[in-house]
């Protein structure tokens, strides 16, 4: 079971949602997400956030991998007790091996503070737009994955518009913080300029003209929005 060890002093309420214990008011922010887990695993499933002072207890035969979002570690854990910390977990009990993974701060929204501490930051030649476009200057940052996922733990929806096709607009549900854009058979268009709009802010991106449908870590799936 996970459970959360920040409790506010005064008016807490109590919520018990798929076996994870939340005990404040209003959530912190996420600091992390589970990007997978072995079967057996009941207290977290891939894509729940985690948040500082939440803990886990794994069967020695169990395993999960977190990922942070303001490190870019992604820590394979087998066994033991995990506790979740602000950039990188403890264990007891079990074993971790960590993974730098080069992932885009503006994707995930880091302040310039927070780029320069983490040792995980690896960056790579940018992806150019077309030559002469200039709906693609209006992207933050280009992602490598045909399947993004939004965090947005204080939404309940976002919109995400095809910039390309000014109107064409979709709605998506958020679901427990997280708003998946695609499914396998529709992913977004390589070189696609897309606007998502939610809670009185917007965000524009790009996907790479190379992007991949193949697996990636989610660390570069991810838009923190």
């Amino acid at each position: 079971m996970l459970h959360s060890a920040n409790l506010p002093t005064v008016a807490v309420a109590l919520f018990w949602f798929a076996g994870i214990g939340v005990a404040q008011a209003q959530p912190a922010k996420p600091v992390a997400i589970v990007e997978d887990v072995t079967p057996g695993v009941a207290a977290v499933a891939p894509l729940d956030l985690l948040r500082d002072g939440d803990s886990l207890t794994l069967d020695p035969d169990q395993g999960a991998i977190i990922s942070y979002l303001d490190s870019c570690q992604r820590e394979n854990i087998r066994g033991g007790t995990i506790v979740i910390g602000g950039t990188q977990s403890t264990v007891t009990g079990g074993s971790v091996s960590r993974q730098a993974v080069a992932c885009d701060p503006l994707a995930l929204a880091l302040t310039p503070e927070q780029a320069n501490q983490s040792a995980a930051l690896a960056f790579r030649q940018p992806d150019q737009p077309a030559s002469g476009d200039a709906v693609a200057a209006e992207a933050k940052f280009a992602l490598a994955t045909r399947h993004p996922i939004v965090i947005a733990p204080d939404l309940q929806e976002i919109t995400i518009e095809d910039r390309h096709n000014p109107g064409h607009l979709r709605r998506i549900k958020i679901v427990d913080g997280i708003a998946a854009l695609t499914d396998e058979a529709n992913p977004l268009d390589k070189g696609g300029v897309y606007r998502l709009e939610g809670g009185g802010r917007s965000l524009t991106f790009r996907i790479g003209r190379e992007a991949t449908d193949a697996p990636l870590p989610i660390l570069k799936r991810v838009i923190r929005f």
